[in-house]
């Protein structure tokens, strides 16, 4: 029986991995978190507060949006068991039941993209919050879903600058 934590956790451990066999190649070596990688749907805003308020202020803003944290992936945590220490790396997944099921009824795959993750992480002594557009995810999946995922990009939208400022 898998419980909400362990499959959290689960997927922790895999982020984490991925991480680190990206680490060894040029995947993280060539863009440095927290600037553009170049790919239109991938959303970084760097945080004027710190790793914690910054946390505290994103999971307020997704309440005052109309969304909830469903779970928490917490990087930071997870890769310390590997020897890597970072100051800052946590996922929240984002959503909300009522748009579940409104888009699971249009297209059963977009369980692959909600709910949604927002991540804050610090880098070289700064914190950042950012997402992939989730009109760009499920616009991949389906074109009838594209206007949703241009719905919760102004949302996400809202939230981040919310909490980065």
């Amino acid at each position: 029986m898998t419980t909400k934590s362990s499959r959290i956790t689960a997927l922790g451990i895999a982020a984490g991995m991925a991480l680190a066999l990206a680490a060894g190649g040029v995947a993280l070596a060539a863009p440095a978190w927290g600037h553009h990688t170049g790919d239109p749907g991938f959303v970084t805003v760097r945080s004027s507060h710190g790793y914690a308020e910054t946390l505290s202020t994103l999971e307020h803003a997704i309440k005052g949006n109309g969304l909830m944290v469903m779970g928490k992936v917490n990087q930071k945590a997870i890769l310390s068991m590997t020897g890597l220490h970072l100051a800052g790396a946590e996922s929240l997944l984002v959503g909300n039941p009522r748009v579940g099921k409104k888009l699971f009824s249009m297209n059963p795959a977009v369980a692959a993209v909600v709910p949604a993750r927002i991540s804050a992480w610090v880098s070289h002594g700064a914190t950042y919050i950012g997402y992939f557009a989730p009109s760009a995810l499920m616009g991949a999946i389906s074109t009838k879903l594209a206007k949703p995922g241009h719905m919760l990009d102004m949302k996400f939208h809202t939230i981040v600058e919310q909490a980065a400022h």
